[in-house]
């Protein structure tokens, strides 16, 4: 071995877990730049400096590393909503903002990974486009919960559909400025907590029951 050889720095080994989600990073970014269908798993494989067979080794194939992508951003998501609202204080207007805070967030900070994990089930096969659907009931009975944190006079059936109301809200709005970009965050953000705020007073006062 040269000296030249010998001082070269030694190229790191990553964990099972870091190779795992480099090879997620990666995907990522070529699902948003070419959607799903326009990736292959050598093309992943290749970006990602892996073979093939390590790819199939943790996801099985490329819808399956379409949803891990999927599931990993939809997780951190629901965990700074979660993060969010445990530090809002107890006044409505307050945990709606808390709520919607970091969605817009990562609208802002990374469209195409808020595309990735909003993608639309139309053009994906049955397997992707239910397990997207299956990501989203879980945020919906996440958000479910904290409305009836907030608004415990509500019923278990008002605060679902409140929640299903409030998730209609935030991806129609999202939709909204993902395809117009140039509208200030603040804005967007008055916006969710005016409508938001109206549902949740009209839901308040339709369905609570009324003192005495």
């Amino acid at each position: 071995m040269t000296t030249a050889q010998s001082d070269a720095p030694r190229r790191k080994r990553l964990t099972a877990y870091q190779r795992e989600q480099q090879i997620l990073d990666v995907a990522e970014n070529l699902f948003a730049e070419r959607g799903l269908e326009g990736v292959t798993l050598e093309d992943i494989a290749k970006a990602a400096g892996v073979t093939r067979p390590i790819i199939y080794q943790y996801h099985g194939s490329r819808e399956g590393v379409f949803l891990a992508c999927a599931r990993r951003a939809r997780t951190e998501l629901d965990e700074a909503v979660r993060i969010s609202l445990q530090k809002a204080g107890p006044e409505l207007t307050e945990r709606i903002e808390a709520g919607g805070s970091p969605y817009f967030d990562l609208i802002k900070r990374s469209p195409q990974r808020w595309a990735l994990v909003f993608s639309a089930s139309a053009g994906l096969n049955a397997e992707v486009a239910t397990e997207l659907a299956l990501l989203k009931t879980r945020t919906t009975d996440r958000i479910a919960t904290a409305v009836r944190e907030t608004a415990p006079a509500l019923g278990v059936e008002q605060a679902h559909a409140l929640a299903y109301a409030i998730s209609g809200i935030s991806e129609q709005l999202g939709r909204w400025w993902f395809q117009n970009p140039r509208v200030p965050r603040k804005r967007v953000l008055e916006y969710y907590r005016t409508f938001v705020l109206g549902a949740a007073t009209a839901a308040l006062a339709a369905f609570a029951p009324e003192p005495g």
